[in-house]
């Protein structure tokens, strides 16, 4: 399945075709397939489970990806091969890690669906537009023990190519489910035995490190919101409580990724080593 091409615009590449362009992608991709750039990605779409649609691979690269993951050629996935110059052209800029792959995307849980898994812990991100955040993020969240993460109708796509990259395809292991009434749908969660808190550096929001971890509760959703305006007043009403990280008051706020991880670790308290 090893197919050298020398057209930048064979129909066999047009899932790969204008890959800085978000709003072109999203459009392109729907829910159907995403693109993992760089080996450790495409790493993490096999190891995940995820079926791999094809690679595209430029020639000095092509040994090292079948070598290093031999279930590509094991299982019949196409692996076209293009000269760099060529493959510039059919993603519009130069790939210079010369590695990039195409894959099915699953079903995209419903907020229902995550309520009635057995999911403890789940990151709420509310209209994040910057694919880095969410991917930082998710790059957390599975590492401090988030069970998943529900995207509220604003949010960016959690599987565009940047979020992927970014959260080194640890967001391919995460249940990754979308809100389509917000906030309206945390009473799903709620009605599940979710308590919610949203996060915010308001001074009368509860301190974080006040809580003791045997008072955490049993399933909760940590709510985080874009950088700049935070969370929207009906968001922070629906949520249970508003909780703060105390940080120096010199300091406007942290990056959204950071107070997420950080939120993330003190959560890990309850957590047996």
């Amino acid at each position: 399945m090893i197919i050298a091409l020398d057209d930048p615009h064979d129909p066999r590449l047009d899932d790969y075709a204008l890959l800085k362009d978000q709003a072109a992608r999203r459009e392109r991709e729907g829910d159907d397939y995403f693109i993992a750039e760089g080996y450790v990605s495409i790493d993490r779409v096999i190891d995940s489970g995820h079926q791999l649609r094809s690679v595209v691979v430029t020639p000095s690269r092509v040994d090292r990806l079948l070598a290093g993951r031999p279930e590509i050629a094991e299982r019949d996935v196409p692996v076209y091969v293009l000269e760099r110059a060529m493959l510039a052209d059919t993603v519009g800029f130069d790939l210079h890690r010369g590695v990039v792959a195409s894959a099915d995307r699953r079903p995209v849980p419903s907020v229902a669906d995550i309520a009635a898994s057995d999911a403890r812990r789940v990151a709420v991100l509310v209209g994040l537009n910057d694919a880095e955040n969410v991917g930082v993020i998710a790059r957390a969240a599975r590492a401090l023990r988030i069970d998943a993460l529900l995207l509220d109708p604003t949010c960016t796509d959690a599987y565009s190519r940047r979020t992927i990259r970014v959260s080194m395809g640890e967001i391919l292991h995460l249940p990754v489910g979308r809100a389509l009434d917000w906030p309206g749908d945390l009473d799903i969660l709620h009605a599940a035995g979710f308590e919610s808190w949203s996060m915010t550096p308001a001074p009368d929001a509860v301190d974080l490190w006040s809580v003791d971890p045997g008072d955490l509760p049993d399933r909760l959703a940590v709510v985080v919101g874009a950088e700049g305006p935070g969370l929207d007043a009906r968001t922070m009403a629906a949520t249970t409580r508003r909780v703060r990280i105390p940080i120096d008051p010199d300091v406007d706020s942290l990056n959204v990724g950071h107070a997420a991880a950080i939120t993330f670790a003190a959560l890990g308290r309850d957590v047996e080593r």
